[in-house]
C-alpha cells in the first residue's frame, strides 16, 4: 500500500523554497531550521529523490525542486481561496510584486483608486523582485516563464528640494552639489548614471566632486526632499513629489536616458478575471494600453 503524501512536510518544502532559506521558512512557521531540515528530507524521502542541493549555507533547488515546487504552490494558493470563500472573505485576491520604490512612489499613492472600483479584490504588494510567490509582478527586466508586457518607460531627470533648486540656473551648476544616485541591487537591471546624464547634457562628469549612493531609491529621494543634494530619478517615480511641492527640476533637458518596466503575469494567473482588471488599471493610470 503507497504511503500517504506527508502534507506537513510539503508546507514546509513549499515555504523554504519560496524563500530559499531553511531559516526564513521556519521563522514563518515558528520552528527551528533543523525541524524544517528534517521535514523537507521526510519529503524526499517520500518522493525518492533530493529537491535542495545544499552547499555552502546556501540552498538551491534541484531540477526536481524546480519542477515540483509551482505545482504546490499552485496547489496551496487554489485551497487559501477555497477556504476564504467558503469563510466569507473577499471572492478575489491578487498577490502583486513590485520594485520597493516603485511600490512606495508610484503604485502605494494610487491603489486607493482601484479599490474605490474593485472593493471585493483584495490586493497583497509584496517587494520580493519577482523570486518568490505573485500573480503580477512589475520589474525592470523581463521575467522568464511569465507572459511579459511593457508597462512603462520613463525618462530620468534631476530633481531637489525648492531651496536647492533656486541655486541652480543649469546642468553646470551641478558640479559644485552633491550628486545623489541609486546603486542597483544584484537583480535589477543597471540604473543610468549620474555620468551618462552629464555627458548627454553637455556637462563633463570631471567637473563633479561630490556624490552619494544608496541602496534603495526611496532613501535616495528622502535625502532629496531633505535638501541634502540633487538625485537622478525617473520622472515616473517622482510625479506625486513634484505636485506636492516637496521636489523640484530645476532644469528639464530632452535627455534620451530612458528606465523601462516590465509588467509579467503568471501563467496560473492570466486566465482569472481580477488579474485583467488590475491589469487594465495600471494601464490606465499610466495612460498607456497594454
Amino acid at each position: 500500500m503507497k504511503r500517504s503524501l506527508p502534507l506537513n512536510a510539503v508546507r514546509v518544502f513549499e515555504l523554504a523554497a519560496q524563500h530559499s532559506s531553511f531559516t526564513k521558512a521556519a521563522e514563518e512557521l515558528s520552528l527551528t531550521p533543523a525541524a524544517v531540515s528534517a521535514q523537507v528530507k521526510l519529503l524526499e524521502g517520500y518522493l525518492g529523490t533530493p529537491l535542495f542541493v545544499r552547499s555552502n549555507n546556501r540552498l538551491k533547488l534541484t531540477a526536481a525542486g524546480e519542477n515540483y515546487f509551482p505545482r504546490i504552490r499552485d496547489a496551496f494558493r487554489a485551497l487559501q481561496q477555497a477556504t476564504d470563500q467558503v469563510m466569507g472573505q473577499r471572492s478575489a485576491s491578487l498577490r502583486v510584486s513590485v520594485p520597493p520604490t516603485f511600490g512606495t512612489k508610484w503604485l502605494v499613492p494610487r491603489l486607493f483608486r482601484f479599490f474605490a472600483k474593485h472593493p471585493d479584490i483584495a490586493v497583497e504588494v509584496v517587494t520580493d523582485g519577482g523570486e518568490g510567490v505573485w500573480d503580477l509582478a512589475v520589474d525592470d527586466r523581463p521575467i522568464d516563464g511569465a507572459e511579459q508586457a511593457i508597462l512603462a518607460v520613463s525618462r530620468y531627470t534631476p530633481v531637489c528640494s525648492p531651496g536647492v533648486a533656486a541655486q541652480l540656473q543649469g546642468p553646470e551648476d551641478l558640479a559644485a552639489q552633491m550628486l545623489l544616485h541609486e546603486r542597483p541591487g544584484r537583480r535589477a537591471a543597471p540604473a543610468v548614471g549620474w555620468d551618462q546624464w552629464l555627458e548627454s547634457a553637455g556637462v563633463s562628469p570631471g567637473s563633479v566632486s561630490r556624490d552619494m549612493g544608496f541602496g534603495d531609491g526611496t532613501m535616495m529621494l528622502q535625502a532629496a526632499i531633505e535638501g541634502q543634494g540633487v538625485a537622478l530619478a525617473q520622472e515616473l517615480l517622482v510625479a506625486y513629489d513634484l505636485a506636492a511641492g516637496r521636489l523640484a527640476e530645476p532644469f528639464r533637458l530632452d535627455v534620451p536616458l530612458q528606465h523601462t518596466y516590465y509588467l509579467a503575469v503568471s501563467r496560473e494567473a492570466g486566465a482569472r478575471d481580477e488579474t485583467g482588471l488590475f491589469k487594465q488599471w495600471l494601464f490606465a493610470e499610466l495612460g498607456t494600453v497594454p
